[in-house]
């Protein structure tokens, strides 16, 4: 089974997320071009490599246009000039009276002399490979409490940083600047309609949903307030957007059958935010961990490693938690974060083969058939039934013409589920039908893994779906794919069809 293993052995971030993914692997001009349908304005987006302890990463940016406020620092000893250098240094004149402009309202030179540049393009993104930054400027974080891992850059970020207009400098000569300026407040609803609004794909929506669920809900509990009632930069970031429906993006592109992660060091210490200090892992990351489930360890690095958009990646994705599960390893792929550390600031991805199910083949779920025979019930009304099973998460649902008792015409009805849904899908059909009576039983199925890749036909893209299972190996075409791709070029369905055969054949 293809298998995802995330390695988190120096915690997890949104952007080391996408950068450890694209890293792997995933092509870079897919997540930007589908990151285009959310619609959203105010960033660019970057993408370079860093060295972490002589190991080489993706970095991935998500620099803002505009300079909103963030809440955090990290404490102890966030780096800040000293009273001699800021003496040395020229004063803005503006109302800040800083030893260098945060405003952009006098063209002074940042603390090491370097001219600011004003950015005016938006969803422009620069990619450079000889792991430095293709330019230097000012950068800003909408990460709100606990966001800190933040490599509060946009790293969502992972480094130092105050409130109230104290600036900050980053290890490779980024300035963060915090500030008063808010940026809107946007809650759960909000970015919902963001997501929902979008061209992505049902499953990348979906998967998106499930990550900001988990904030949502953690930063509603923290704050003691209804979720519908909280509005906070955490949830509504561009940078934290961004890295949640990137990340939902890239997931989608590898369609793993199997996501495995590794226990989470969470870091120690103390961040200082709006309402004070607050103790590492931030509260809102950890009631994300409790909620997901993620088992989690101190490794005595005095930062804070987990996020509360790395903790929802990881809750939303993780099917599992342990060691790294024996595989045949087909990609590893580095995120880099902004921390030197003595260990590595990086999040490894190993994607591959899990080698039990490639050499054994067996069995590999065991499932509920659940059945009841219907003779009193009509067509429609059987066809909804079916329509609310597949919604719950019925496996598949399927009817069976029979005879009963003094040869009354009926049906069978029949639905496969896991065993913890039995009971919500039984409802429905005692809801729904006249049954009075449904039997179980347990089955063990044997599936053949899948993986969706894009065929390229004269008629446009189209989804296919591989299934193999020891050597045999099938295709089929996404139907939907296939419907439109007829009903946009005028041409019979089956001329479709035939183009992926012989795109299958070549």
């Amino acid at each position: 089974m293809k298998t995802l293993y995330m390695d988190c052995f120096s915690g997890i971030s949104g952007n080391m997320t996408i950068g450890a993914f694209l890293d792997l692997g995933v092509d870079k001009e897919l997540l930007l071009r589908e990151l285009e349908k959310l619609h959203v304005d105010g960033y660019r987006i970057e993408i370079n490599k860093k060295q972490k302890n002589g190991i080489t990463g993706t970095y991935f940016d998500v620099i803002l246009e505009e300079a909103p406020s963030s809440h955090q620092e990290e404490v102890p000893g966030a780096d800040q000039e000293s009273d001699a250098e800021q003496k040395a240094l020229p004063r803005c004149t503006c109302k800040h009276r800083r030893a260098y402009c945060i405003c952009g309202k006098n063209k002074l030179p940042d603390k090491y002399g370097r001219k600011k540049k004003k950015h005016k393009e938006k969803h422009k993104y620069h990619l450079s490979h000889d792991g430095k930054h293709s330019h230097t400027e000012e950068v800003y974080s909408l990460l709100g409490h606990g966001e800190a891992h933040h490599n509060h850059t946009h790293d969502d970020h992972h480094e130092h940083h105050e409130h109230d207009l104290h600036e900050h400098e980053h290890e490779y000569g980024h300035k963060h600047i915090h500030g008063h300026t808010h940026a809107p407040h946007r809650n759960l609803q909000d970015i919902t309609e963001i997501i929902d609004g979008s061209e992505l794909s049902d499953r990348v929506k979906q998967l998106s949903k499930k990550m900001f669920s988990y904030v949502a809900e953690a930063e509603a509990k923290v704050h003691g307030k209804p979720i519908e009632k909280v509005h906070f930069h955490e949830v509504g970031a561009i940078d934290s957007i961004i890295d949640i429906v990137g990340t939902a993006i890239c997931v989608d592109s590898l369609n793993p059958g199997r996501i495995v992660a590794s226990p989470l060091p969470v870091g120690s210490g103390f961040v200082r935010c709006q309402h004070g200090l607050i103790p590492v892992p931030a509260p809102a990351t950890l009631e994300i961990i409790q909620k997901g489930g993620i088992p989690v360890y101190a490794n005595g690095i005095k930062k804070e490693l987990a996020t509360p958009t790395g903790a929802a990646i990881l809750a939303a994705l993780a099917g599992e938690y342990g060691p790294q599960p024996e595989m045949e390893v087909h990609a590893v792929g580095y995120g880099a974060g902004l921390y030197d550390l003595e260990i590595p600031n990086t999040l490894r991805l190993i994607l591959g083969e899990t080698i039990s199910a490639k050499e054994k083949p067996e069995p590999q779920s065991g499932v509920i058939l659940a059945e009841t025979n219907i003779d009193d019930t009509t067509g429609e009304v059987l066809g909804y039934v079916m329509g609310r099973l597949l919604e719950a998460g019925a496996l598949d649902v399927f009817f069976t013409p029979i005879y009963m008792k003094k040869c009354r015409p009926a049906v069978t009805l029949s639905f496969l589920c896991e065993a913890s849904l039995v009971q919500a899908l039984e409802q429905i059909v005692f809801e729904e039908t006249s049954t009075i009576g449904i039997r179980r039983i347990p089955v063990q199925r044997t599936v053949m893994d899948r993986v969706y890749e894009t065929a390229d036909t004269p008629y446009g893209k189209i989804r296919v779906k591989k299934v193999t299972y020891g050597g045999t190996v099938k295709r089929y075409g996404e139907f939907e794919d296939v419907k439109a791709a007829a009903e946009r070029h005028g041409v019979p369905i089956q001329k479709v069809y035939d183009a992926l055969k012989r795109n299958d054949a070549d």
